[in-house]
């Protein structure tokens, strides 16, 4: 059998170790940057057009027989959110029963809540939602983990109360990353009266764990370490990557529905140890009615 060559021997050697360093380029930078891309990033990116604004349109809201009226509202400097109001019938502001903010979950837009809407307002309940940054009607090119949304939703109630719209009880409602954003702000945000978070993170690691699992993400040494530190170069964002030892505990009465088998994770333990039982309640997510709840908080 004839033996190879020096020559040929280096050629594989340098072969070998091109194709591991592409391999690694390939695992490392193309594959992550292109996931962050499409996890994290607006659905239309290379579309949407933030000048000039995309009407507000309600039709969604109208065709539902809802009386509604649109407003946005100025989160940063990039970032405008395209609010609407449902206004309950009949409505003298006397026999309103509060007001609920309503997040809609990560995925989605405000849509995706017009049912949810049209229940509470005929409840008696006004309601205002919104399309999170980076969706729908709003500007905005990247999500965050909650962060960026918790600032958003602090945006909003400063703004209605400035507008004289502020209406208590005031419940917030939200989803996904939505109840992450209502269980972040009534930390700092004193005119929250009730929180309804509805299979919420927590936490930027449960966050970025669920999200590469939910996606199918390809998993390799390291992956969301690697998938958080590129989405923060791509989106710009300075923000932190939280953990179970960032929680604190909760300011106002806190419903928090989750799938069963995330109710004994570590940070939900976390959450409930150094909360008051008075005011936290962690229950199944199939039985969480946030309808319900926000109905009866506001009588």
């Amino acid at each position: 059998m004839a033996r190879l060559s020096r020559a040929t021997k280096d050629t594989i050697q340098t072969i070998a170790v091109l194709v591991l360093v592409a391999l690694l380029i390939v695992v490392y930078v193309i594959y992550p940057l292109n996931r962050t891309k499409a996890l994290m990033a607006r659905p239309d990116l290379s579309t949407f057009k933030s000048e000039p604004l995309p009407a507000n349109d309600p039709s969604a809201f109208v065709a539902a027989g809802l009386t509604v009226d649109t407003f946005r509202v100025e989160a940063d400097g990039l970032t405008k959110l395209a609010c609407i109001r449902v206004i309950p019938k009949p409505e003298p502001a006397q026999q309103l029963h509060g007001l609920a903010i309503l997040i809609h979950k990560e995925g989605l837009d405000r849509t995706s809540l017009v049912e949810s809407a049209k229940a509470l307002a005929d409840s008696g309940l006004e309601v205002v939602l919104y399309d999170q940054r980076a969706t729908g009607l709003s500007t905005g090119k990247y999500r965050s983990d909650g962060q960026l949304e918790t600032s958003d939703l602090e945006a909003l109630v400063g703004y209605l109360e400035i507008q004289g719209r502020l209406k208590h009880p005031l419940t917030v409602i939200g989803w996904g990353v939505g109840g992450d954003a209502a269980v972040s702000a009534e930390n700092d945000e004193s005119r929250i009266n009730e929180v309804v978070a509805i299979d919420p993170y927590l936490t930027t690691e449960r966050m970025v764990q669920l999200t590469l699992k939910k996606n199918n993400v390809m998993w390799f040494p390291f992956n969301q370490t690697i998938f958080w530190w590129w989405y923060k170069i791509r989106s710009g964002y300075a923000i932190d990557f939280r953990t179970e030892e960032n929680l604190v505990p909760v300011k106002c009465r806190t419903i928090i529905g989750l799938p069963a088998d995330r109710l004994s994770d570590p940070e939900v333990r976390k959450l409930i140890e150094i909360s008051s039982k008075e005011l936290l309640t962690v229950i199944p997510v199939e039985q969480v009615d946030p309808v319900g709840l926000a109905v009866g908080f506001g009588r």
